[in-house]
């Protein structure tokens, strides 16, 4: 899971989130906005989950996008380690 930006040809930047399976490279979700809180985060999640069913594991890097009170309760209520 990661973000990644760009910006528009009118100079507005946009945000990415991209949730890929590690172990066939599939693409899960991929969310386009301007912004995208940590409920929007949690809400592609739950519908990753609904979906495919749960990980064993997220990965991510140290970004701050990742260092969201909200993105950690959701990981402890899904018995996920912090």
């Amino acid at each position: 899971m990661d973000f990644m930006a760009d910006q528009l040809a009118d100079g507005r930047f946009i945000r990415t989130l991209n949730v890929l399976d590690d172990f066939n490279r599939e693409g899960l979700c991929i969310e386009v906005d301007f912004s995208l809180p940590a409920e929007r985060v949690v809400r592609s999640l739950n519908q990753i989950i609904e979906w495919w069913g749960q990980p064993n594991t997220i990965r991510v890097d140290n970004g701050p996008e990742y260092i969201s009170g909200k993105l950690m309760e959701w990981a402890e209520k899904r018995g996920g380690q912090t």
